[in-house]
C-alpha cells in the first residue's frame, strides 16, 4: 500500500501541490490525469524522493519513505517516462543498467519482453550492437522499448509511467503499449498519461487541477 498524506508543495511563491491524499493499493493500476501544470509528475516524483514535499507524509506499507535510505526505497521503483536517457555504449549495457549482475539471458528476455527481440536478431553484433550518444542509432520507438526492457530487468514492484507514449507515433505506441501491459503485469502501476489506450485499463483514475485532486 501506498500512502500519501496532506502533501502540499511549494517552489519559491509557487505552489504546486495542495493538500494530496491518496491511498494506492498494491497490484492496483491508477491513472493521472490533468492539464499541464496541474501538479500531476510532481505527484509521481515525489515516492523516489525526486521532490520533497513542503508538508505532509509519504508511506510505504506504513513506513515513512524518510526513514528509508535513498538505495533502499529506490529499489521499490521502475520508472519509464518520456525522456529516456541512453548512454553510448552497447545494447546489453544500457538494458543492464538497472541491475548489473544480469546474466546475457535475463537481458534477451528482457529484450523480448520489450518487444525488441528483432533489434537484437538483426544485428550482426546482437546484444552487443552500438546504440550511439543517447541511442542516436534508434528510433523514438526503440528507445523508449529500451527503457522499458531496463524496467522489466530491474523487477521493482512499483511502476512509475510518466507520459511513456506521449512522443511516438501510431505503430511505435502500439508496440510500446503491448511491452508496458507485460512490465505491468503483477505489479503496482501510477500513470501520468492522457492517451486513452493506456486509461482504458486503469483501476482508478484521478483527476487534477491547479495542485489539487478534483475528482
Amino acid at each position: 500500500m501506498l500512502t500519501i498524506r496532506n502533501i502540499h508543495k511549494t517552489f519559491g511563491d509557487h505552489t504546486i501541490l495542495r493538500g494530496i491524499d491518496l491511498d494506492i493499493a498494491k497490484g492496483s493500476v491508477v491513472v493521472i490525469l490533468g492539464p499541464s501544470g496541474s501538479g500531476k509528475t510532481t505527484v509521481v516524483n515525489l515516492l523516489p524522493r525526486f521532490v520533497i514535499p513542503s508538508q505532509g507524509k509519504v508511506l510505504i506499507d506504513g513506513e515513512n519513505i524518510n526513514d528509508l535510505t535513498l538505495a533502499n526505497l529506490r529499489e521499490q521503483f521502475a520508472l519509464v517516462s518520456q525522456d529516456v536517457f541512453l548512454f553510448e555504449g552497447s545494447l546489453k549495457d544500457n538494458v543492464r543498467y538497472s541491475r548489473p549482475n544480469a546474466s546475457d539471458e535475463e537481458i534477451l528476455a528482457a529484450l523480448k519482453a520489450a518487444n525488441l527481440a528483432e533489434l537484437v536478431a538483426n544485428h550482426p553484433d546482437g546484444l552487443n550492437q552500438a546504440i550511439g550518444a543517447n541511442g542516436s542509432q534508434l528510433s523514438g520507438g526503440q528507445r523508449q522499448r529500451v527503457s522499458i526492457a531496463r524496467a522489466i530487468l530491474k523487477d521493482a514492484p512499483i511502476l512509475l509511467l510518466d507520459e511513456a507514449t506521449s512522443a511516438l507515433d501510431n505503430e511505435s505506441e502500439h508496440l510500446v503499449q503491448e511491452a508496458l501491459e507485460r512490465l505491468m503485469h503483477g505489479r503496482t502501476s501510477i500513470i501520468v498519461a492522457h492517451r486513452l489506450t493506456t486509461i482504458e485499463n486503469a483501476d482508478r483514475i484521478i483527476v487534477m487541477d491547479e495542485g489539487h485532486i478534483i475528482e
